[in-house]
């Protein structure tokens, strides 16, 4: 999950977002877009619940994707991973002393600081400045506990000093942000249009802890600014939503109070933009033959559909970007069911893992175009680790750790224990047909080993609503596959940090929902937070990840390449794995044959 605009800056830090296939009826009308009348239609298979949450609390990948063509930012990264100002007037850098680092007489970095001024037009989109008390808004209930953002951190310790006018101010990051430089901005949220709903959530909520009574409020104040029922009131970025019907579609046109302006003027570049939701993959196929969309989100066709595309592509190109997006399955460590299975123990973990043949799985599936993962961390990352244990494939040495737990095979050659057999509830994202061929490949290599797995999908409603992933402790799911996606550029191991696990004492907002809590890792992970030094800092994130892959609180399975397709002639609607979604540079998205000037191509 990476947001542009307010959400921006926060993605640029890391966040997380779920890929996921969302299951609702489509209406497919005639094609209304296209270089004839300066429209995009982009089709995807997932509809985002919600739209321009400043707060990140839907941190669901479509949602971002969208988000980005409505969204503005301090700043924000290129393709190439390069900062650039967008509401900000420069990048606040050592060098033009809009970065400072504070330190001790020892040395010792104890804090970090940016300063930023906004641009003197930058508007929202109905004609209102944006000011310093915008982002002043953001930073006070992105810091409230009874706001269930995914995480709070940098910003739970940050603090905003305002300038020498409402356009200026500095944030300083107490302990220090090692990333601050990079990803230290804050969101914005449009304070005026928000501060009444926030009036009401505060007092209907005043003195309470975080619970299931409390995000009912929190979301009954969101409800009245991103929902199809009651639109975002302003938006910062190049477009604004003007209609959107559940089920069917979401369109934006431009926003003529956007700043930053493509060569050549606005008029050479798409005008609107219309999403088309198509849960069915192969109706999505369709509608890319016959020319009905344009362009597809990277939430949209499933690996294979995308290879046979491009055998056949003509009047569209269909490319395979690497990128930052790990698939894996995570193990349900909490509750009393992952006790009598012992789910909650390393070698019951690392006995599942040895039974299943993933580079088989890869090479059969995806042409070996997507790598094996042993590890949560993205290979482009710095820190990443290569010779982490890689549990090759050994049903042999499977079937003897679960002999050592106790557990042997019955008369029907399921694992048994106490009279309690081996039996997993095996969950993902319904009607993902790459997902369930992989689960029907797994839940026959378990069987081997003598692992009863039942199937059990959900519509992403469901799988990553508030009632599922997140609580794991009721035992409705003992294995989950899904993925997440993040910049490697601000790699921080906070994904199975242990206050990271969703407890009702954090509104379970937490990300770790395998419930996996090591102490050890934990302290390595704070100490990473603030090594300023890149060698000592490789050091901590090596004894991490050999943590993690000791304990294998999920099951890596492989890091994903993302297809995409776009019809010819449709300039700057690319990506890579620092921007994560072609809808990045949004107000440079244009047609060639309309005038647009390509800034950028898709590398693969």
């Amino acid at each position: 999950m990476v947001l542009e605009a307010f959400m921006k800056e926060v993605s640029l830090k890391k966040i997380l977002t779920l890929s996921a296939l969302l299951l609702v009826p489509a209406v497919l009308a005639p094609a209304l877009a296209g270089p004839s009348n300066n429209s995009l239609v982009v089709g995807t298979s997932q509809e985002p619940p919600n739209i321009y949450d400043p707060w990140v609390t839907n941190n669901l990948a479509i949602s971002t994707e969208i988000n980005n063509w409505m969204g503005a930012g301090l700043t924000g990264l290129d393709n190439a991973g390069k900062l650039y100002a967008d509401m900000a007037t420069t990048v606040p850098t050592a060098a033009n002393g809009g970065y400072k680092l504070i330190k001790d007489a020892s040395g010792k970095v104890t804090g970090n600081s940016l300063t930023y001024t906004i641009r003197p037009d930058a508007k929202w989109s109905d004609g209102s400045q944006i000011t310093t008390a915008d982002f002043e808004f953001w930073l006070m209930v992105q810091n409230d506990e009874r706001v269930p953002v995914p995480d709070r951190y940098p910003y739970e310790n940050a603090k905003i000093t305002r300038g020498a006018n409402n356009k200026t101010f500095t944030i300083t990051f107490n302990p220090p942000y090692l990333f601050a430089d990079q990803a230290g901005a804050p969101g914005v949220a449009p304070s005026a249009s928000m501060k009444a709903g926030w009036d009401a959530f505060n007092a209907a909520t005043k003195g309470q802890k975080p619970s299931d009574a409390v995000n009912e409020q929190w979301i009954k104040f969101l409800n009245q600014f991103t929902t199809s029922n009651n639109l975002p009131k302003v938006v910062a970025g190049p477009f604004k939503p003007t209609a959107w019907r559940p089920g069917n579609s979401l369109t934006m046109t431009r926003n003529t109070n956007y700043w930053r302006k493509p060569s050549g003027g606005e008029s050479k570049y798409v005008q609107t933009v219309t999403y088309r939701f198509i849960p069915n993959t192969n109706t999505l196929k369709v509608n890319v033959l016959s020319g009905q969309v344009d362009a597809l989100a990277t939430v949209g066709l499933s690996f294979d559909q995308a290879i046979d595309l491009q055998r056949g592509q003509r009047k569209f190109s269909t490319y395979f970007v690497p990128g930052s997006v790990w698939e894996h399955i995570d193990i349900n460590t909490r509750g009393q069911k992952a006790k009598d299975l012992q789910l909650d123990t390393p070698g019951i973990r690392q006995a599942l893992l040895y039974a299943i043949d993933r580079p088989s799985l890869v090479k059969a599936l995806f042409q070996g175009k997507q790598p094996v993962s042993n590890v949560f961390i993205n290979p482009l990352a710095t820190v990443y680790k290569k010779d982490v244990e890689e549990y090759k494939f050994d049903p042999a040495k499977a079937k003897a750790l679960f002999a050592a737990a106790g557990w042997t095979p019955g008369s029907d050659g399921i694992l048994q224990k106490g009279g309690k057999k081996f039996s997993l509830n095996f969950g993902t994202t319904a009607g993902n047909s790459v997902r369930e061929r992989v689960q029907q490949i797994l839940q026959a290599q378990w069987k081997a080993v003598g692992v009863q797995v039942n199937i059990q999908n959900y519509p992403s409603s469901v799988f990553f609503g508030a009632d599922f992933l997140s609580k794991g402790e009721s035992g409705k799911w003992d294995l989950a596959m899904y993925a997440w996606t993040s910049n490697p550029i601000f790699e921080e191991g906070d994904l199975f940090k242990g206050s990271g696990v969703p407890t009702e004492a954090n509104g379970y907002s937490g990300q770790n929902n395998s419930g996996w809590i090591n102490a050890d890792y934990d302290k390595l992970q704070a100490q990473g937070r603030t090594e300023f030094t890149p060698a000592a800092r490789n050091k901590i994130f090596d004894q991490m990840q050999t943590i993690w892959a000791k304990n294998v609180p999920s099951l890596p399975l492989y890091y994903r390449v993302n297809p995409y397709i776009q019809a010819n002639g449709l300039a700057n609607y690319d990506f890579s794995a620092y921007t994560l979604y072609p809808t990045w540079d949004a107000y440079r998205v244009g047609w060639t044959s309309k005038g647009a000037v390509s800034a950028h191509k898709q590398k693969e």
